[in-house]
């Protein structure tokens, strides 16, 4: 197939700006300041003992504050206390699970995309389920094999479920939603499919998913594995540790490597499929990628803290109307936004009602399910 240059991709109406990250400098710290003063309050909020006893004159305050705080043995090294490692996976997870549903949404041309919607999450969770079932017969951990397996399958099969290839137009791709930067855009189903089938595909496959989750739960003769399942799979950061943290950041770096090294086909293919391949993209070989991207970051997040949704719905909403719809500033503004909006509220799950700590899975649907209805009345 022939090409044409990268410059036609980025010129081709499509509105984006070559010095985004100056020409939005305020935006941009406005961001990354919003990030800091949640991980100060995450940091500080709900503690057992008061962040200033990291100066204590008393030997044992200081050396429980430096556990919760900082790291067992202040500068000198130890393991990190309970409280960095914990953000930091919400940073992490955060990150990950926002960027999937920027790059989903891209994928599909649909602004409600989002790895919990569509399933993919669930798959994620059947494969990690299955792994944490087969834990005490296998060598070694299988959940994020597992869960990798079942989240890109369940991309996969959302992806077939949810297009055709009859070369018909579906009505809508947002407007005033804010995706595809406000341009009323012609849907090819051979990608971005029909909105209502996408959705129901996704919603019928988690529920199918859920089910089977559901019948090994019922299976297992063991009631701390069953117990341990049902809480894990209501989202949670409890469960974190440094060598979680070190594979999410290996993950996420390599997820969004992809996402932002294909950022000029994704941006050609806001147009459609159709007008992307004339531009030189292989429209296959982009979705596969980014399949495949999505479902590696959704899978490790899955695996390690459960089922965490809307946060790929929140966060690159609230960021594309800050920066606009341009894929290469879009990712990392809702890598950071995710970030920002997990650490906030699994500090609201730790606070909410002490000294019980709510699943903050459950934190963030509550947020999520009224901005989805109100993005899936108005698009």
């Amino acid at each position: 197939m022939q090409t044409r240059p990268a410059a036609t991709i980025e010129t081709a109406g499509i509105e984006y700006s070559k010095a985004g990250f100056l020409q939005n400098h305020g935006r941009w710290l406005a961001l990354i300041g919003v990030l800091m003063v949640i991980v100060i309050l995450a940091a500080t909020i709900g503690a057992p003992v008061p962040f200033s006893d990291l100066w204590s004159s008393e030997p044992q305050k200081m050396q429980i504050a430096r556990r919760i705080f900082w790291r067992e043995g202040g500068l000198s090294g130890g393991d990190w206390g309970l409280r960095p490692v914990r953000i930091f996976a919400g940073m992490l997870v955060g990150a990950a699970l926002a960027s999937s549903g920027a790059c989903l949404q891209s994928v599909f041309r649909n602004p409600l995309a989002e790895p919990y919607l569509l399933g993919v999450s669930s798959g994620g969770a059947l494969g990690a389920t299955i792994g944490l079932w087969l834990q005490p017969r296998a060598a070694f951990d299988l959940s994020v094999p597992l869960a990798f397996v079942g989240a890109l399958t369940a991309s996969a099969l959302v992806y077939a479920l949810g297009t055709t290839t009859s070369g018909a137009t579906a009505s809508g791709a947002t407007s005033s939603t804010g995706f595809a930067s406000g341009n009323r855009l012609n849907v090819n189903r051979t990608g971005g499919g029909n909105r209502g089938v996408l959705l129901l595909s996704g919603v019928a496959l988690s529920s199918f998913l859920s089910s089977l989750m559901a019948l090994i739960l019922a299976l297992s003769d063991s009631a701390n594995l069953a117990q341990k399942i049902v809480f894990w799979s209501l989202g949670t950061l409890t469960r974190a540790s440094s060598s979680q943290n070190v594979l999410l950041l290996i993950v996420l770096c390599i997820g969004m490597t992809i996402l932002l090294r294909s950022s000029r086909d994704l941006n050609a293919l806001r147009m459609g499929d159709e007008e992307a391949q004339t531009l030189g993209v292989d429209v296959r070989k982009l979705h596969f990628r980014l399949l495949f991207a999505a479902a590696l970051m959704s899978a490790v997040a899955v695996a390690f803290c459960g089922l965490i949704g809307f946060v790929g719905l929140l966060a690159p909403q609230a960021v594309r109307k800050m920066f606009g719809g341009d894929i290469r500033v879009l990712v990392p503004a809702a890598a950071i936004g995710g970030a920002t909006l997990l650490v906030g509220c699994d500090a609201i799950a730790r606070s909410v009602a002490p000294p019980v700590e709510l699943p903050v899975g459950v934190v963030t649907a509550l947020l999520g399910v009224p901005l989805f209805l109100w993005l899936a009345r108005r698009s």
